[in-house]
């Protein structure tokens, strides 16, 4: 209160301070402005480096994670037997083609490297285990009898002993061609080169930054020292400023960014202006709140949407969660027969049934137009049974027509797993037991083990 005090009678003026001040602000200005270019010069140099073996890490990393896709995406095709796999499959060899661009890099920036003769062997690794995918998508179509054949595959000739199998024996070959041991060896052998050629890059790089680390490091002491006097000196017309009279403004500020109302003192101007923005402050809340459950609901059922589900799935400890992957038997006929309204009232009339048996703790996701999928949550030691129950309750209740509404069944892969905690696998889970129940006549319940793995 004193130095206040004091400071009203003497009447420190701002014009002087903020005057003296920029004198201060310019001399240091024109040091941060010397030693800022020679660092400049140095971190230019630094990031030159650095955005370059981030480019070739990155390139040779594509070779590797393009092979993963190709890998993927036959074991889809000669699981499931969809084309969209085998589709997916040549447009990452013949169109994308990130494994040749990944080595197009390395042959310009690293001609004559180590790290680009580990990313051939690599690549002549790929390439080699192409001729075995080929070859189990040739039998996989064989056996699907889709005459629709690729070039590539066209080209490849079946050994008379498989072409003499039957459907399911082909398929069960294909299956093992990109399943088993041999087939993961060379994948192997794929990674080491990898991680070799990764070494090679990191080990390069290692060298070039030492030195430059060294000459940017003198050029910081100096900017630090100036940068400490500078703020010193700010802080001080900080200080000034501040107990000349704007104290309201900056708790205003505090608040403000806390999110939070402003506390409704000092001059009657400044009451006026917090009250209008606490007025409106609250205003917005309630808009954001409304605007939070629009964007994470599904407008139709009332169940969470796809946005809903990824922000879910993405926070659970899938440990002790079951995946519940529902998908409506033969939806598109109830659109077709009864009109797109009804279909609307049958979605609306399963996100109900799907509320009335589970618990309030679950979580209800619509990711589909008749697809959703069921969070349950804190599931007990062998929760088989209860989950069978009340699916057959969901069933027993969407086949009554008493409501005016067109009976209809759903069929439901479950997947959990105490051990794993991946979403995206537990999600594969359930779509492939799903695909058993449909198999087997809809209108029921699978739950995922090792044995529909094969």
């Amino acid at each position: 209160m004193q130095v206040l005090k004091e400071t009203r009678e003497k009447g420190i003026s701002l014009k002087t301070t903020s005057m003296l001040m920029v004198i201060i602000s310019v001399i240091i200005a024109v040091g941060l402005l010397i030693t800022g270019i020679r660092a400049f010069r140095s971190f230019r140099a630094m990031e030159k480096s650095t955005d370059n073996y981030i480019a070739l890490t990155e390139a040779a990393s594509n070779l590797m994670s393009a092979s993963d896709c190709l890998t993927e995406e036959v074991q889809c095709f000669t699981v499931m037997g969809d084309r969209k796999h085998m589709e997916n499959y040549f447009t990452e060899a013949n169109v994308t083609r990130r494994r040749d661009r990944a080595l197009a890099v390395l042959e310009r920036e690293m001609p004559g490297s180590q790290a680009l003769k580990k990313l051939r062997e690599s690549m002549a690794e790929s390439v080699a285990l192409m001729d075995r995918e080929y070859y189990a998508m040739r039998l996989m179509l064989e056996a699907l009898g889709d005459n629709d054949i690729p070039e590539e595959v066209k080209k490849i000739s079946l050994s008379e002993a498989d072409s003499a199998l039957n459907t399911e024996e082909k398929m069960e070959i294909a299956r093992q061609l990109v399943h088993d041991a041999g087939y993961y060896e060379q994948k192997d052998r794929i990674r080491g080169n990898m991680a070799e050629c990764l070494a090679e890059l990191k080990n390069g790089m290692h060298g070039n930054q030492q030195a430059m680390e060294d000459r940017a490091y003198h050029d910081l002491i100096w900017m630090l020292v100036l940068v400490v006097i500078q703020t010193l000196a700010v802080l001080m017309m900080m200080w000034v400023t501040t107990h000349l009279g704007v104290n309201p403004v900056l708790r205003a500020v505090d608040h403000i960014k806390m999110d939070q109302k402003i506390p409704i003192v000092g001059a009657t101007e400044f009451r006026y202006l917090a009250g209008t923005y606490n007025t409106m402050y609250n205003a917005y809340k309630k808009s954001i709140a409304s605007l939070n459950y629009k964007a994470s609901h599904d407008e139709l059922t009332g169940a969470y949407n796809r946005a809903g589900y990824d922000l879910i799935r993405s926070s659970l400890d899938m440990k002790t969660t079951a995946m519940l992957l529902f998908d409506a038997d033969v939806f598109k006929s109830v659109n077709d027969q009864f009109g797109h309204e009804t279909g609307d009232r049958v979605l609306q009339k399963i996100a109900a049934a799907l509320k009335r048996n589970f618990r309030s703790d679950d979580y209800i996701c619509r990711i589909g137009g008749d697809e959703f999928v069921v969070f349950m949550m804190h599931i007990g030691q062998e929760p088989d049974k209860l989950i069978e129950q009340k699916v057959a309750r969901i069933n027993q209740d969407l086949s009554d027509g008493s409501d005016g509404l067109p009976p209809i069944s759903m069929s439901v892969g479950v997947s959990y797993n105490p051990e794993g905690n991946d979403p995206n696998e537990m999600f594969r889970q359930a779509d492939t037991a799903l695909y058993r129940v449909k198999e087997s006549g809809r209108n029921g319940c699978c739950i995922y083990t090792n044995d529909l793995k094969e």
